[in-house]
């Protein structure tokens, strides 16, 4: 008897989202002064100086397009973070059983983070962008870590018994 695929699950998107435009406000003050002296040097000593300013701008650019086409997505199996980085998109994905703790900071405005305390060495920490209301998302990841949990424990415990 052949094995048979096991059919997947479709995959359900709990939250999305992606880095809040505040965050990179420092970048863009820093292009602002960067500017400012600029200026000030073509006028106080050469023209030439003007065409200096294309780099903080460009700078500035890059970091709001980086904003931009940073994506953040938690489902029901795993933690997926889209960096558009060089030009092209670098996707980290973490699985939700390797989540150790769940933290979640919410504002009195009603928004807030999730920290995910996890087991991989690459990602110790994750901290999502800003969202609205983290303690609902927060308690159906933390009900759906508990069941992968469950399952992945009875599986190991199923592997063990067939030795």
């Amino acid at each position: 008897m052949e094995n048979q695929p096991q059919e997947e699950q479709p995959i359900n998107i709990i939250w999305q989202g992606h880095q809040n435009y505040s965050t990179i406000i420092k970048y863009h003050m820093i292009a602002f002064l960067v500017v400012l002296v600029i200026l000030y040097f073509s006028i106080a000593f050469s023209w030439k100086f003007v065409f200096l300013v294309i780099v903080p701008i460009i700078f500035s650019l890059v970091k709001f397009i980086q904003a931009k086409k940073t994506l953040f997505e938690i489902n029901d199996q795993r933690i997926v973070m889209k960096k558009y980085e060089g030009g092209k998109y670098l996707t980290y994905e973490v699985e939700l059983y390797d989540v150790k703790h769940i933290i979640e900071e919410e504002k009195a405005s009603g928004k807030g983070h999730i920290i995910f305390k996890t087991k991989s060495s690459l990602f110790e920490e994750i901290k999502t962008p800003c969202m609205n209301n983290p303690t609902h998302v927060h308690d159906i990841v933390r009900d759906i870590i508990e069941e992968r949990k469950v399952e992945r424990n009875k599986m190991m415990m199923q592997g063990r018994k067939k030795k």
